[in-house]
């Protein structure tokens, strides 16, 4: 299917710890969290539905081009950055 049949979602991708990743919408432009942000996959946060299928809804992302000044809460370093569901 094209993405104009799947209103531009992917569907179902596998999300793996230690993966690259790519930022696709700006969450922090002051830090550098933005469109086009590469890091790798840290850790997932899930919901289940109904059918008891899992749905990401936040993922830590080491990020290292990010200028956070400092560390967030319950994260390890600087570059790590949160990532939310839509």
């Amino acid at each position: 299917m094209d993405s104009g049949q799947t209103n531009q979602r992917l569907g179902r991708i596998p999300l793996v710890i230690g993966m690259p990743i790519m930022i696709t919408q700006n969450f922090d432009v002051q830090s550098g969290v933005v469109n086009g942000c590469h890091g790798i996959l840290k850790s997932i946060r899930y919901r289940l539905d109904h059918q008891g299928r899992r749905h990401a809804i936040s993922c830590v992302v080491s990020a290292l081009n990010t200028s956070a000044e400092t560390v967030l809460p319950y994260l390890e370093d600087k570059t790590d950055v949160v990532a939310l569901e839509d």
